[in-house]
């Protein structure tokens, strides 16, 4: 794929009259348009995992999933997936694209341990992914019940009874806030950027405090 160009079609191309606006292309390889992409800080939170970092930056940038599939590294095959493990995703490459500090993007992944066991199927809390959040407290599965809500973590669609695979592939990034089966809503309307709240802040200690404990 040629490299990122920004440009404006030829005069003879367009009508008479006819406004003439630059053509925007992408170098998927590294994601970055000639434009700039969207992206804030602000709306992370604390303990939030890489699928959720992800699928906000999907949204607000209308990316799809097999783009963003490819952030995982070049020897990663998008649709087969990755585990989000420490050690098993380019973090310089995510760090490169998302423009996030490197210690955010260490604590958005799975770092097994005897003490920490994760799930192997997406498990999440309806009321964190009503606003668009899902922490990587939730995988844990020693945790049974949210931090915050206190009710109980789900692994299968409510309609169709899929449990996704928490990898990272494009089947899980292409449906953000939604089973990836049958596009069945996993908690209410989707995130997007104009709709953004912070975290109550006691629902921020909660996670804080569980994961550090």
């Amino acid at each position: 794929m040629q490299p990122v160009v920004y440009s404006s079609p030829l005069h003879s191309a367009a009508p008479l009259g006819a406004p003439r606006f630059p053509i925007l292309t992408l170098d998927e390889r590294r994601l970055t348009p000639a434009l700039g992409y969207i992206f804030s800080k602000k709306w992370l939170d604390p303990c939030e995992s890489i699928v959720s970092i992800l699928w906000k930056f999907e949204k607000a940038n209308a990316l799809p999933g097999h783009v963003v599939a490819r952030l995982m590294g070049p020897d990663v095959d998008p649709y087969d997936g990755v585990v989000p493990e420490l050690g098993m995703v380019d973090l310089d490459r995510l760090r490169e694209s998302l423009s996030i500090p490197r210690k955010t993007l260490r604590a958005a992944l799975l770092q097994p341990t005897q003490r920490r066991r994760y799930s192997s199927f997406f498990r999440y809390c309806r009321s964190c992914l009503a606003h668009g959040y899902h922490s990587v407290l939730h995988q844990l599965e020693n945790i049974k019940a949210c931090p915050a809500h206190h009710r109980s973590l789900e692994t299968a669609c409510r309609l169709c009874g899929y449990e996704a695979p928490y990898l990272l592939s494009v089947r899980l990034l292409e449906t953000p806030y939604r089973c990836a089966h049958c596009r069945a809503s996993y908690g209410g309307q989707s995130w997007t950027p104009n709709t953004a709240q912070p975290m109550k802040a006691e629902y921020r200690k909660a996670f804080t405090r569980r994961y550090f404990g």
